[in-house]
């Protein structure tokens, strides 16, 4: 820690994040200014810290590994910083002319050229160190496709692009670089993730791992329960799949390892559950914000159609954790040694007004950046009511900092996959791709849906969350569209498997960090993980072909039978992935449990009656075999 106090470039990267927190809280707070202000100072702040910041920022090693660089890297880093910054300066200074020139018929000035190619080349470097290089390669695959579209053939072909028009588009409008999935990262994610690191810094966390332990702790499978719950309550004010694991992983994954879990369950239960909190509102993740922007619609309808979804996922991994403590016979926590429900809320009950406020002002109807900044600001007020989570001025510019670090691979990641946007608004790609597709799958739903299931899974190795739903977004879901799905609902179907792509082996990320912790095998924590998001897989297929589950043009009756039937659905399907049910299944019970699981979570009056009937033989069956093995032998 002394290297890095001692490095003037690192000690400049801090002053740097928490000059942009501030910036940003300042615009939330009075209003924004001219797009081609505010996205291009956003940007250049993201770039300018991936420069001077260590890749893995939670890492002290990597921190200190970065300030014993041979000193003429790091003031070379330091000066790439300075030119990020220079060119949002230079934005700034033009915005007059910028915004009043005729975009796409004037030709830009030779230093508009000049300060776009640097500004990308320095966006794409920073991208590369903080992402990978899988982002960066794809932005340069689309910009090659811009040029070369007159040479491709079949549906691909398109007219070309030159370069002084691709720039235009990309650096100089709100099409590319500085469009709508920067625009999100500018006004809402950087603001929520402020929030989390207020409400993590004033005892949110502690609170709900406390609450999950007293009201789940001494059930059966309590503490990988306490895990399920308590990543998925932080998930809901947090929305980052690796953050989360990390926070509640040090504790919930040891937790799991004294109650007898293998250490691989252990690393799975947390990193679906870590992940999990992008899929339940009210935060949600970056892409949900994203989504909003998109399809023109409020958060509180995108947060409101996910919440049913959200909800059933927990379920499905909790119920999970049950089977499998229940198939090896662990034991529970004695209630002694748990905390109590009420001490709980007595302690830290005025934790909850951030979220309250929260939650109040989305479903109200204000705009997120509006609801985020005044939860913020509650946050903070109501952290001063204890001496405990009292969050003080060094305390407060902690959290600005980390708020800027953490936020920043996430504004890299939106910029850089504006290239990509803007590649495919010039060219059309979006509609071929969607004809495409349909084109493959003959117009049959199911396998324009597997298609395009498979499409988010493989276009997400690698990429963030957020990068992977918008890319989808513009080359996947309009065949979904087409077919005649709702917008909504074929927006939440690849924003789905944008998420799960992080549990899809080799690149699912948060199973390194949970795996590192239980001390556990990366692959076989890998393909746990995936057996126990399976009902993640399949929830998506079900609101397509039902859009109850959304809560989507349907009676209040059918909402309700369709969640019933998909939570008994659900529970049949851990019960027959774990092998266990009232107790260990036998072979026949167990393809009874995954046939009329998959009956009763895809809608159908004939597959619920058929999936209901399974499901109460299987019950009768075990119900039995315990009678007979509790009979004293004769």
């Amino acid at each position: 820690m002394d290297e890095i106090a001692a490095d003037p470039v690192a000690r400049g990267a801090r002053w740097l994040a928490g000059a942009w927190s501030l910036f940003q809280l300042y615009t939330a707070a009075l209003g924004t200014f001219d797009l081609l202000i505010q996205l291009p100072v956003h940007v250049a702040s993201a770039v300018a810290l991936g420069f001077l910041a260590p890749p893995t920022p939670d890492s002290a090693a990597a921190a200190a590994k970065l300030a014993r660089r041979r000193p003429w890297l790091r003031w070379l880093d330091a000066g790439c910083a300075l030119l990020a910054l220079a060119c949002a300066a230079y934005y700034v200074a033009q915005n007059a002319r910028l915004t009043s020139r005729m975009a796409l018929v004037d030709d830009p000035a030779s230093v508009d050229v000049a300060v776009g190619v640097l500004f990308v080349l320095l966006l794409l470097e920073a991208a590369r160190r903080h992402i990978g290089p899988s982002l960066v390669v794809l932005a340069l695959l689309f910009v090659a496709y811009a040029f070369a579209g007159p040479q491709l053939p079949g549906f691909l072909s398109h007219g070309g692009e030159t370069f002084l028009k691709l720039l235009d588009t990309q650096m100089l409008t709100m099409q590319g670089v500085f469009g709508v999935p920067t625009l999100v990262s500018a006004t809402y994610i950087f603001l929520f993730v402020l929030f989390g690191g207020v409400m993590s810094h004033g005892g949110l966390l502690r609170f709900f791992t406390d609450s999950a332990l007293a009201i789940a702790g001494h059930t059966r499978g309590g503490a990988g329960k306490v895990a399920v719950i308590s990543s998925g309550l932080f998930g809901t004010i947090n929305g980052s799949a690796i953050a989360n694991a990390v926070t509640t992983g040090a504790f919930t994954i040891p937790l799991m390892r004294r109650a007898g879990y293998r250490p691989e369950f252990a690393a799975g239960v947390e990193a679906c559950a870590s992940m999990g909190g992008q899929l339940i509102p009210p935060v949600m993740g970056a892409a949900a914000f994203i989504m909003a922007e998109t399809l023109g619609l409020p958060y509180a309808t995108i947060a409101f159609a996910a919440t049913i979804p959200g909800i059933l996922y927990f379920v499905a991994v909790g119920v999970m954790v049950h089977f499998e403590a229940k198939r090896q016979g662990l034991p529970v926590m004695l209630r002694a040694d748990l905390p109590r429900l009420g001490a709980v809320l007595r302690r830290d009950f005025h934790l909850l007004a951030a979220p309250a406020v929260l939650v109040y002002f989305i479903a109200d109807g204000r705009s997120p950046m509006f609801a985020g900044f005044w939860a913020l600001v509650a946050g903070v007020a109501a952290s001063w009511l204890r001496s405990e989570t009292r969050i003080e001025l060094s305390r407060m510019a902690s959290i600005l900092v980390e708020g800027a670090t953490s936020a920043m691979p996430v504004a890299l990641a939106c910029a850089s996959v504006g290239i990509v946007v803007g590649v495919v608004s010039a060219t059309g790609l979006g509609l071929k791709l969607a004809s495409g597709i349909l084109g493959i799958s003959g117009g049959n739903m199911l396998a324009t849906l597997l298609l395009t299931m498979i499409a988010a899974l493989v276009l997400g190795t690698g990429l963030p969350t957020s990068a992977t739903y918008i890319i989808t977004s513009i080359m996947a879901a309009p065949a979904l569209v087409q077919l005649g799905l709702p917008k909504l609902v074929a927006h939440m179907f690849v924003f789905y498997f944008g998420i799960l792509a992080d549990l899809t082996p080799p690149t699912a990320i948060s199973t390194y960090a949970t795996s590192s912790i239980a001390g556990a095998d990366v692959w076989r924590t890998q393909w746990t993980a995936m057996a126990l998001a399976l009902s993640g897989f399949i929830i998506p297929f079900s609101f397509a072909y039902d859009p109850a589950l959304l809560m989507l043009g349907s009676s209040p009756s059918a909402i309700v039978w369709r969640t019933l039937s998909a939570t008994i659905g659900i529970v049949m399907l851990g019960a027959g992935v774990i092998g266990c049910f009232r107790r260990p299944t036998r072979l026949w019970e167990r393809g009874l449990l995954l046939g009329g699981a998959l009956l009763l979570i895809f809608p159908g009056a004939v597959g619920d009656v058929l999936g209901m009937a399974c499901f109460a033989v299987v019950w009768l069956a075990q119900r039995k075999a315990l009678a007979i093995q509790a009979r004293p032998a004769s």
